[in-house]
């Protein structure tokens, strides 16, 4: 399934990359927890700065590595994919004696392997720092870490199957993004406009809106399950945070090994591979630009008429964008 020859093509033809982004990664919440340590020591040594106590804290929850981890999985993914579209590279891996499911599988062994390796050897670094500083209380330490390497794997393999469907990086990018929050395109705007046509009391949007389209947001696992509190979001399950993105990282997987192995790789530079998604894609910007549009519209002055001028706004304005993203070759 992973060839050794085609592991070491993949990781030479990147190799200087990887090792810059593995070290900085690695090390950075070992250097933020010391610097903090640092830090709290300098204040206790000073009669002017004033502290709770006597005891060292480091909330791991708001570590810029652990909340930032997940832009080294889009990364990777844009590199082994989109990067190498734009650089004329993908036809001769595909021309080499492999299948392309074997291609597939490996680079996604070789980006989730890196992924997996630095969040362990941080988690290691960190964990022999606690036990030498010993610190009062880590907070969120394990948990943190965990939702980190989780939400990485999600957000790569969601970016690899956009890489599988798109034609340059940026085409990657922009699916990855719009795939996203994509439940609350294709979900919660179509919900709002019918609240407004009849007149709710909003409730039934606002519960959908926490225990349904919240917990399938690929989003929500990189930005809100990290400072929300669980009392004001009710959830589906315990161990929602872990469960739910891991379900979505196979489905991501599964939908871009299906796609790398049957694309046309003619359409290189087009927006899409695949010239049949360009037109329901179009329409459904188009859709969103209308909903997205009349949305704001209405809450700038809360008037029918500034519903209407959105909605036509926002279908020109989506007309205009899919035009030129989808139909224009880069």
């Amino acid at each position: 399934m992973v060839k050794r020859q085609l592991l070491y093509k993949e990781w030479k033809q990147s190799e200087l990359t990887f090792i810059l982004v593995m070290l900085v990664a690695v090390f950075t919440t070992p250097l933020s927890f010391l610097l903090g340590y640092s830090s709290f020591q300098t204040c206790v040594n000073d009669p002017t700065c004033t502290t709770v106590d006597h005891y060292f804290y480091y909330n791991f929850s708001s570590d810029i590595f652990i909340a930032l981890s997940w832009t080294m999985g889009l990364f990777f993914a844009i590199i082994q994919l989109g990067y190498e579209r734009n650089k004329g590279q993908i036809d001769f891996t595909l021309s080499l004696p492999f299948s392309r499911s074997t291609i597939f599988h490996t680079k996604f062994f070789l980006g989730a392997g890196i992924i997996t390796l630095v969040h362990v050897l941080s988690y290691a670094f960190t964990y022999l720092l606690i036990l030498g500083i010993q610190p009062k209380e880590t907070f969120d330490f394990n948990s943190s870490y965990l939702i980190a390497l989780v939400s990485t794997l999600m957000i790569y393999s969601l970016c690899l199957a956009a890489g599988a469907l798109t034609g340059s990086a940026i085409s990657q990018a922009i699916v990855t993004f719009s795939t996203s929050i994509l439940p609350y395109l294709l979900i919660w705007l179509p919900m709002f406009h019918l609240d407004f046509i009849f007149k709710t009391d909003r409730s039934w949007v606002d519960a959908s809106f926490d225990h349904f389209i919240m917990p399938i947001s690929p989003i929500t696992y990189i930005t809100d399950f990290k400072y929300r509190d669980a009392s004001d979001y009710p959830t589906w399950f315990t161990g929602e945070e872990f469960i739910i993105p891991i379900v979505m990282m196979i489905v991501f997987y599964l939908i871009g090994l299906f796609s790398f192995m049957k694309h046309p790789i003619e359409r290189n530079g087009r927006f899409f591979l695949y010239s049949k998604m360009d037109r329901p894609i179009q329409i459904l910007v188009i859709v969103f630009g209308v909903l997205g549009f009349g949305w704001v519209g209405f809450s700038s002055d809360t008037s029918i008429l500034g519903y209407i001028v959105g909605m036509i706004i926002g279908g020109v304005v989506g007309a205009l964008t899919s035009y030129f993203l989808i139909y224009r070759k880069r």
